[in-house]
């Protein structure tokens, strides 16, 4: 029997295209394991530099690990190899997409063992976590000028609702208790959202339903009203600002200003004083000179966001950021990533703080040295001592303190 393991680098939906690979492959016969596998299957990321890098430096490593390993390169970073015509000495397939077509040209390829008839869809979870990945739609039409994400997953696509609830349904029997709604551009399902969540909420079993990113202004008074008010939803959105400088989001080709993002911000927090807002921030992007790069730091502060996913700009041939003038030096983009990072700990510190002597409800999710961790519908870290028969489970705690890491809690 043919073994696989599979990696998956980048955002939720790389995660959930390498969840679905892995159940299509252990459906065809191969059997998916951790070690010294007959193919490895990288699903890359292409969002920065630094990631591509990272794909490169993965594969190596695992040649090197297991010689005779066949490398399989999928996600991304596949596909823009294949739009540029361009290989890798070490590859030995690019995966360009997870299609059945796609999968069989593969096997055929490497000569790969499969079954003659496929196993059960259900023969075995698709993730060992607490949390699973639903993608309810692909694609992207905003074309930031930063980013190739919208170059390389094509046009926009919503995934039926009936589909959706059919794949949500199954995740669910297999013990997942959380869903996180996953899509390059989350905010244009169409017909639009709240159909869909009002339906997956029905769903008996599942407890809570997390969406993963949305942009600002997609955030709907109907929309707000659900997250607010749904016993299934959790108190948490992801909002990306990118940058708090409206010069800089001008070039970027956002579609907001940082006034009506701070507006977003204020109305959330005035329906859900409790929610946690997360975003992500480009540093170092061309002509972000010192005093727009103060404006942003301004701005963060303002926010009180309780995490920041902090990326340093990456040119990516292809893109119109690429080659605009004003690029700045690495060492300058490593000293403002810090900064940030210093604003966003201590707006963490303070969110967490407003937890302590509150009641909060978590779902434990992983364990190490007899300390469990979990998640909060708030999408706080929390920390308790306890035995592993807790993971998987949802208790209902209050917080003790605020540590580095997030809040330590105790069973009420």
């Amino acid at each position: 029997m043919t073994t696989f393991l599979i990696k998956s680098l980048g955002c939720k939906v790389s995660q959930y295209d390498g969840e679905r690979l892995a159940e299509k492959l252990r459906n065809l016969g191969l059997k998916q394991v951790e070690d010294m596998p007959d193919v490895y299957i990288l699903n890359g990321c292409s969002v920065t530099g630094r990631a591509s890098q990272k794909v490169r430096q993965t594969l190596r490593a695992a040649k090197r690990r297991w010689p005779a390993v066949k490398l399989v390169l999928a996600g991304c970073e596949a596909r823009l190899l294949t739009q540029r015509h361009e290989e890798l000495a070490e590859v030995d397939w690019l995966l360009k997409d997870i299609e059945p077509a796609s999968i069989e040209a593969m096997l055929s390829a490497l000569a790969l063992d499969v079954l003659a008839e496929p196993a059960s869809a259900t023969s075995m979870p698709v993730s060992a976590r607490t949390r699973a990945f639903l993608k309810v739609q692909d694609g992207c039409s905003q074309f930031c000028s930063y980013c190739i994400v919208a170059h390389l997953r094509g046009p926009e696509w919503s995934r039926p609702i009936s589909d959706a609830v059919n794949e949500a349904q199954r995740l669910v029997a297999e013990g997942h208790r959380e869903l996180v709604l996953t899509g390059i551009h989350l905010g244009h399902y169409q017909p639009s959202l709240l159909p869909l969540l009002k339906e997956l909420e029905k769903i008996d079993g599942l407890d809570r339903i997390r969406l993963s990113s949305i942009e600002s202004i997609e955030v709907t008074d109907e929309l707000l009203d659900w997250v607010a008010e749904s016993p299934k939803a959790c108190a948490h959105l992801h909002l990306p600002l990118q940058s708090g400088s409206d010069t800089i989001l001008r070039a970027m080709r956002r579609p907001y200003s940082s006034m009506e993002f701070a507006a977003v911000v204020a109305r959330i927090r005035a329906r859900m004083p409790f929610a946690g807002i997360t975003t992500d921030l480009i540093v170092g992007f061309p002509g972000e000179t010192d005093e727009l790069f103060v404006e942003t730091l301004k701005f963060l502060e303002k926010m009180q966001f309780s995490r920041i996913h902090i990326f340093k700009f990456s040119p990516r041939d292809g893109t119109p950021a690429a080659t605009m003038g004003g690029q700045i030096d690495n060492s300058t983009k490593n000293r403002r990533s810090d900064e940030v990072e210093a604003v966003w700990q201590s707006s963490a510190q303070s969110f967490y703080q407003r937890f302590v002597g509150r009641e909060l409800e978590v779902l434990w999710e992983t364990s190490e040295s007899g300390i469990i961790q979990g998640f909060s519908r708030e999408y706080i870290p929390c920390f308790i001592a306890a035995n592993d028969s807790m993971l998987n489970q949802i208790t209902h705690v209050r917080g003790l303190g605020v540590t580095p890491q997030g809040l330590q809690v105790a069973e009420i």
